[in-house]
């Protein structure tokens, strides 16, 4: 059986069962999780399997982007970003955070932008955590290098999402309210 044929098979019999297929992850409903680091240096320096990536910073010139360029959102450290910076969905849109860096990173929903969970980083920058360090948030939003997190169930407003290790990695997310009850009777 061709795989074309597969596909509409199984979506056939999701639809029969009452289930809906929503695809994630496409360029208007995904964040990409960028890093630049050198796995040589930065495994060195803080542990085996911290950077499993191909980048090109040295640790060295990370702290020192660090330290010269303080907190900026997304340019606190060359190649570490969120992309994009902000974005819009739709009221019960999901969307996907893919990490295609070579570190972990998380992707936490904040109150308010602040400092991150890593006491050293936040020395740095001179930034004090922010309070969802003490929950099971940053835990809970850890993306490996290569994996994705799907976010989904977001109320109509703006929300805030921080790396809470790289602190300047962050996205505003607008989440739009539903039109269909403006609709003249």
């Amino acid at each position: 059986m061709n795989r074309t044929r597969l596909g509409v098979i199984v979506v056939a019999m999701l639809v029969m069962l009452g289930w809906t297929a929503v695809a994630v992850g496409s360029d208007d409903t995904q964040v990409n999780i960028k890093d630049d680091c050198d796995a040589a240096t930065f495994n060195a320096a803080i542990g085996p399997g911290t950077c499993v990536g191909n980048g090109k910073t040295t640790f060295q010139a990370f702290v020192a982007q660090l330290q010269a360029n303080g907190v900026q959102a997304n340019r606190s450290a060359k190649g570490w970003a969120f992309r994009p910076g902000q974005f819009h969905i739709d009221h019960g849109e999901p969307f996907a955070a893919k990490n295609s860096g070579g570190e972990t990173h998380s992707f936490t929903e904040v109150q308010q932008y602040g400092g991150g969970c890593v006491a050293v980083l936040n020395n740095i920058l001179h930034l004090t955590s922010v309070p969802e360090c003490g929950t099971g948030a940053f835990p809970a939003t850890l993306i490996r290098s290569g994996g994705t997190l799907t976010v989904s169930g977001l109320g109509p407003g703006v929300h805030h999402f921080e790396c809470l290790i790289h602190p300047w990695m962050r996205t505003d997310v607008t989440v739009q309210q539903d039109n269909e009850n403006d609709e003249d009777d």
